[in-house]
């Protein structure tokens, strides 16, 4: 059987419970099981936050103008919820008309576990743990972490200050890698140095933020930075010394999710120590590492156009290089939403890779879409082309074609 026609059956069989799937919508895991709500409250097409979600957010896991009615964890239902999706997934690389591989499997992965509320009236958290499991055949292996544990005090003394501090997505990810409906990655936010990490990593530290007059929002943070591991980054005895500030402003009305338009700039300037000689070699001094970027979120009725560049500048030594070395690259994400429950959306990304990299650039072009059945139950399907260029004479390009249609629940 060809590819095209497995693809179109297994979309066939998935999506036939679309007509025959009970319409009324639940409230789900933790917030909304406490309010009551369903998850639309929040989501325009789960998990993407809509502007209501945003202002939730942002207001410390409380309800907008109505901060004196909240519960706290130990008044409402316990707080707690998981989240996994399954599904098919096909993906081929090919280097060369014969180096061809190939991966098709049923898979399950992606297990969450999460937990969040208030512990006062103006203290939040949030909280997500993933376990270890072994991967095996079908089962997608994943290392145990707490992925996220951080503490919210809000409003302290206005909109203007608030203090987010313990491990959490920082705000100067303008677009959520936690919150997007795309699988497949935004490349320029994990494009990094050898043995950094991703710009979109969830990171320990303290954030201060808030909101003024005229759709103004800032962010400025103090973080430890990237991990150590065999090869490079940061050293456990490192002190924090990656800082950074984002500043946006909103349009209209809305937060520039599904109604309203925000711009956004951001500049990040980090240390980290390069890529080392092998096992058993001291550890390289470290070195100081630049990241600054313009985003924007523009909606029209259905619609929202999602705009990021990203350039960033790393010292001599990162790419094994005797100058600094720059890179820069994007993408640019149409999200079309025609009704509540269903979210279509096409992006294209694009990294320019420094001179001292094997890679000359790697761009990718993601189409997809997404059906919710209830506010815990969605069926995701996407197709992405990547494709990775070489600067090394007569290497031939590498291209990974990749398709999943899944499902994806919470609980």
């Amino acid at each position: 059987m060809s590819r095209s026609k497995l693809a179109f059956l297994l979309l066939a069989a998935m999506a036939a419970p679309i007509l025959l799937w009970p319409g009324d919508a639940g409230a789900v895991p933790v917030f909304a099981r406490k309010y009551g709500f369903a998850c639309t409250m929040c989501h325009s097409s789960f998990p993407r936050l809509n502007d209501f979600g945003v202002r939730f957010r942002d207001n410390g896991y409380r309800l907008p103008s109505r901060e004196s009615e909240e519960r706290t964890v130990l008044q409402g239902p316990a707080p707690f919820a998981a989240r996994v999706s399954g599904g098919y997934d096909y993906d081929q690389f090919q280097d060369s008309p014969e180096a061809v591989e190939e991966v098709r499997q049923f898979r399950l992965d992606g297990l969450d576990l999460l937990s969040a509320g208030l512990m006062a009236r103006n203290i939040g958290y949030f909280a997500v743990y993933v376990p270890q499991i072994d991967a095996s055949r079908g089962v997608a292996g994943q290392d145990g972490t707490l992925e996220m544990a951080s503490v919210v005090f809000s409003h302290l003394g206005s909109s203007w200050l608030n203090v987010r501090a313990g491990r959490f997505e920082p705000a100067y990810v303008a677009f959520s890698v936690k919150r997007h409906l795309s699988v497949t990655p935004y490349e320029i936010y994990d494009f990094s140095f050898p043995g950094g990490s991703a710009f979109s990593d969830t990171q320990t530290g303290l954030e201060l933020y808030g909101q003024g007059r005229h759709g103004l929002h800032y962010a400025v943070g103090w973080l430890d930075g990237a991990d150590s591991d065999s090869t490079g980054a940061n050293l456990s005895d490192d002190p924090p010394a990656d800082v950074y500030a984002r500043v946006s402003v909103v349009f209209g009305a809305g937060e520039g999710q599904t109604a309203g338009h925000r711009i956004g700039i951001v500049g990040y300037s980090g240390k980290a120590r390069s890529l080392t000689a092998g096992p058993g070699s001291a550890p390289s001094d470290r070195k100081c590492y630049q990241r600054y970027g313009a985003d924007a979120s523009l909606n029209y009725a259905q619609l929202n156009l999602a705009l990021q560049y990203l350039w960033g500048s790393d010292d001599e030594g990162f790419w094994g290089a005797t100058e600094s070395q720059d890179f820069s690259g994007g993408f640019a994400e149409l999200t079309w939403q025609p009704m509540t429950r269903l979210a279509a959306f096409a992006r294209y990304d694009s990294v320019d890779a420094p001179d001292a990299a094997t890679q000359e650039g790697i761009s990718r072009t993601s189409a997809g879409a997404r059906y919710s059945f209830a506010d815990q139950l969605a069926l995701h399907a996407e197709y992405s082309r990547a494709t990775t260029s070489f600067r090394a004479p007569a290497t031939p390009d590498m291209q990974e074609d990749f398709f999943t249609v899944r499902l994806d629940f919470a609980f």
